[in-house]
């Protein structure tokens, strides 16, 4: 399994990458966003404002936006929660610079 060890670059809806076998990485997440925002509610189309997108983190394993979404937790009450991408499309999108 591939996961993101690092980010280093950011860029709108482009993000330079580390994975954990030492490749870098380019993932364009546009056609991913904006493909999500064209659904009512959804998550993703928060991303198409740039300066949201490039608040993105990486947790050691795939990247992150704080506060992107609400659940609700075991005791019903609703609570932000980090939206994420699955790694494994992350690195599926993503365009090898070097390794």
């Amino acid at each position: 399994m591939k996961w993101i060890v690092e980010i280093i670059k950011t860029e709108p809806y482009k993000i330079t990458c580390k994975w954990n076998d030492n490749n870098i990485g380019v993932v364009d997440l546009y056609n991913f966003i904006n493909s999500k925002s064209k659904k009512p509610n959804n998550s993703y189309s928060q991303l198409m404002d740039k300066n949201r997108f490039l608040e993105v983190k990486c947790d050691g394993e795939t990247l992150y936006w704080e506060n992107g979404i609400n659940y609700q937790d075991t005791d019903g009450t609703i609570k932000p929660g980090p939206l994420d991408i699955a790694p494994e499309l992350l690195y599926d999108m993503s365009l090898e610079i070097r390794n």
